[in-house]
């Protein structure tokens, strides 16, 4: 047995689902924009490159887009003759002299190697220090909301950088 006004609850509930269905629809004026931007951007392809083509896709493309002010996701496609060849010929040309240069001084492609190693490993000791250094100052900024802190927070070491950790040890 249905409990009194369970119907004039969901009478409420499906009306507010079919208000706000329409209004999350875009607009259908929409659809012949995208369509310009779209052939715009194909004839502004086609200057450099004359088979390109452009296509939309995303939540434009599928008409699941929320709203008119949704965007139009583009996608440019150029032809295997007219990127491939020359690009591959290139890169392959590329590879030999860096294969060729291996061979000659190996020690040197060693080091190299092991430098792009060392830079690699920094970059994610810097991302981990920023983030670490983020993560501080927003525990600060909330103890000191909650006025849960203790002493100064500007002087924490998270508030002027903090300490550098040391450099990494150099890779075997």
């Amino acid at each position: 047995m249905a409990q009194p006004g369970a119907d004039d609850a969901a009478a409420r509930f499906e009306a507010a689902v079919c208000r706000l269905a329409l209004r999350l629809q875009p607009p259908a004026e929409l659809d012949g924009r995208d369509e310009l931007v779209r052939q715009r951007m194909e004839r502004a392809m086609k200057t450099r490159w004359r088979n390109a083509r452009v296509a939309i896709f995303g939540s434009a493309g599928t008409g699941l887009r929320v709203g008119a002010g949704s965007d139009v996701d583009l996608c440019v496609i150029l032809p295997d003759e007219q990127r491939g060849e020359r690009a591959r010929a290139r890169l392959a040309a590329a590879d030999a002299e860096l294969a060729a240069a291996a061979m000659a001084h190996p020690e040197a492609a060693r080091q190299s190697s092991l430098l792009a190693t060392a830079e690699r490993e920094e970059r994610m000791v810097a991302s981990d220090l920023k983030a670490q250094k983020e993560k501080a100052a927003r525990l600060a900024k909330r103890l000191a909301k909650e006025g849960g802190g203790h002493g100064n927070e500007a002087d924490s070491p998270a508030a002027h950088g903090g300490p550098l950790p040391p450099p990494p040890p150099p890779p075997p």
